[in-house]
């Protein structure tokens, strides 16, 4: 992922590592603003985390994200797109 402070993705991933807490995790097959967009979800734990990146190119983290169980075998599919502001 980028290295991106302010971003809602980046700072939730973040303070889950920066708290040892969890939070909750869908790795989707479409950016999850389209409908139809489906895949796996669970609650994770982001268990170590990394920034690498030449001075010149955006700087990217490298995050693992472990689940206590596996994730939800039943996939989440979207089916509208909901944005909700604050």
């Amino acid at each position: 992922m980028v290295w991106k402070p302010g971003d809602a993705g980046f700072d939730a991933v973040k303070i889950a590592f920066l708290t040892s807490g969890t939070l909750e995790l869908a790795i989707l097959d479409q950016d999850m603003a389209t409908a139809g967009a489906q895949g796996p979800k669970g609650s994770v734990s982001i268990t170590s985390s990394s920034r690498n990146g030449a001075l010149e190119e955006a700087i990217a983290v490298s995050v693992t994200a472990k689940s206590p169980s596996a994730l939800d075998r039943a996939s989440v599919v979207v089916e509208a797109v909901h944005v909700r502001m604050g």
